[in-house]
This record gives C-alpha cells, sequence and structure tokens, in this order.
C-alpha cells in the first residue's frame, strides 16, 4: 500500500497481525542499511557487492546462515519506500483502497514482557523498567490488582509491543487519511488443543517441551486456518463444531471483502467500518458469538503511539 511501485496496483488490502510501523520491522534509513549490508558482507569475506553477486545461491545461503542474523530491515532507499509508512500515509500517498486489518487477543504469552512468573509486584516492576517516564500512565491501562490481572495484563502489553499497536496504527492511518472504507477485527478464538495430549503445539509439535499454560486468547497465526477455511489441513488438532462455526464466519468475511470491498453479507453480523472521526472506531470480534463492538481498549494504542513517536 505504501510503496510507489504497488500502490496503484492493487485494489484492496488484508492485513493480520502486524505493519511495517515503529516498532514492528519498520524500515530503517539507506545509510543504516548500508552499514548493515556492508559490516555482513565484510564479516563474510565478500566486502563488495560484485562479489555477493558472483555466489551461487547455495554459497550465500550458507553465509546467511552462519551469520546467526534473523533477516534484514527493509529500507527507505527513495525508490520502493520513499518515507517512513507513517509519513507516506499522513500525506495520502499510499493506495486509496478499501482495508481490512486486525490481530488477535493473545499474540504472544505475557511472560514475554515479565520475564518471568506472574507478579503483582514484578509486573509493576517491568513497567517502571520500560516506562520509567510514563509508568503510571501504563499501570493505569494495564490492570494489575491481581495475578490474573497481571497475566491477562502483561499478555496484552506484550503482544500490543509485538504487533497489535503496529496493526492499529495501520488502521489508524488508514481511516484517517483515505475516504475507501476500513474494516477492523480483533481473532478470539483459541485454537483447541492436539489430538494427541503428549505433544505440545508448535513447529514440529514436540514432545519434548513443557506444558503450555491454559491460553488467555488467540495467539498469534491462530487464525489462519479459520480464514482460510482450512482447519481440515489440520487433522491433528481436535476442532469442534464451534471451530467449524467460527472459520466459515471469518472464511465468509474474508471472501467478500476480496469480492467486494465490503466483508459484510447475507446472515452474517453486520461489520460497520471505521469512520475518520470516530473516538471509540468500531472492532468486530471474531469469535463463536461474532459482534462489532465499540473500541475498548485504543487508549493504550494512543499512549504507545506517542510512547514511539509515531504520532
Amino acid at each position: 500500500m505504501a510503496s510507489p511501485l504497488s500502490r496503484n496496483l492493487i485494489a484492496g488490502a488484508i492485513g493480520e497481525s502486524g505493519a511495517a510501523i515503529f516498532p514492528t520491522m519498520a524500515p530503517v534509513e539507506l545509510k543504516e542499511a548500508e552499514k548493515t549490508g556492508l559490516e555482513f558482507a565484510e564479516n563474510a569475506g565478500f566486502p563488495t557487492i560484485q562479489e555477493l553477486r558472483a555466489l551461487d545461491t547455495d554459497g550465500l545461503l550458507k553465509i546467511y546462515a552462519d551469520s546467526k542474523r534473523f533477516g534484514f530491515p527493509s529500507t527507505i532507499d527513495g525508490y520502493f519506500y520513499p518515507d517512513t509508512l507513517t509519513d507516506i500515509f499522513k500525506a495520502g500517498e499510499q493506495a486509496k483502497v478499501p482495508l481490512l486489518v486486525g490481530w488477535n487477543s493473545a499474540e504472544i504469552p505475557g511472560y514475554a514482557f515479565t520475564q518471568g512468573p506472574y507478579t503483582v509486584e514484578g509486573f509493576i516492576q517491568k513497567v517502571k523498567e520500560n516506562y520509567p517516564n510514563d509508568f503510571d500512565e501504563v499501570l493505569k491501562l494495564y490492570p494489575h490488582e491481581t495475578v490474573n490481572d497481571v497475566e491477562l495484563s502483561a499478555t496484552a502489553l506484550a503482544s500490543d509491543r509485538f504487533i497489535a499497536y503496529s496493526t492499529w496504527k495501520w488502521f489508524d492511518l488508514q481511516r484517517k487519511n483515505c475516504s475507501q472504507p476500513v474494516y477492523r477485527y480483533l481473532f478470539d478464538k483459541p485454537r483447541p488443543p492436539l489430538k494427541d495430549t503428549t505433544l505440545s503445539s508448535g513447529p514440529g509439535n514436540r514432545t519434548d517441551s513443557p506444558p503450555a499454560p491454559k491460553p488467555v486468547g488467540a495467539a498469534h497465526a491462530q487464525e489462519i486456518e479459520y480464514c482460510m477455511g482450512n482447519l481440515y489441513l489440520a487433522p491433528e488438532y481436535s476442532w469442534e463444531e464451534e471451530d467449524y462455526k467460527v472459520s466459515d464466519i471469518m472464511f465468509d468475511y474474508f471472501a467478500n471483502f476480496i469480492l467486494t470491498g465490503n466483508p459484510n453479507g447475507t446472515d452474517l453480523p453486520e461489520w460497520p467500518a471505521g469512520e475518520a472521526a470516530d473516538k471509540t472506531p468500531p472492532v468486530m470480534i471474531i469469535n463463536a458469538d461474532s459482534k462489532a463492538v465499540n473500541a475498548r481498549n485504543d487508549d493504550r494504542y494512543i499512549f504507545l503511539d506517542k510512547a514511539y513517536g509515531n504520532n
């Protein structure tokens, strides 16, 4: 949507779990990218583009694997990205197309933030460490009176910092800088357990992983089988009638949006678009009882918007 190379080639966009907006894999300035690339090449013993291009694929992949890197950032190079995504959207230079975006209710576990057991004291301490100048405001936004509160709030804060905020920002930028409709969802159907109770869910469904805590919501990527309508391709899970119901609803929303730019259709709960002036823009909660509600937690994202300097 942001690149001038592609923005006139698409009729609409669906975004699930994340946007290239700081702190989620935002593009970096050209000088920084060049410095990173040169360090990579020099450490590998091939300090020029010509030498790297002369390598075969296997050789290049081996160098990358040996470097232990986790990818390279995209770049504000004046060609693919002429500016940051926030500035591109604020200038109205993005694709002016219908947009449907959302994230899951428990993208990552709360201990990604607490770095330890859930305790009231531990949560407060971590908030103070991460937000030394604004911890009072953060503690008001994320309740922490009990250990149960802490688990929910730590999960919310970890997820917000991971990708929920950046997706919200994408939604917010498009609805305020484009007349096309923008729809937002929150997927809230945790995936059922594996049929084989000796396994734990994850890459390879390992047998040596510690027991996972009971989920407090839908984790990262768990919406994919549902929105694609292909639960049957993962027969190792104990799918129930409710799962198929949720999948049918989400699949129909996505299909309608792809066809018409509007997710609404016959026998589906009404999904209103978010208007530019909405203070609590609607969000479709997708679960066994899917329904649109007014946003309840946008104050969290407005705070993070200021904290990340994207406002």
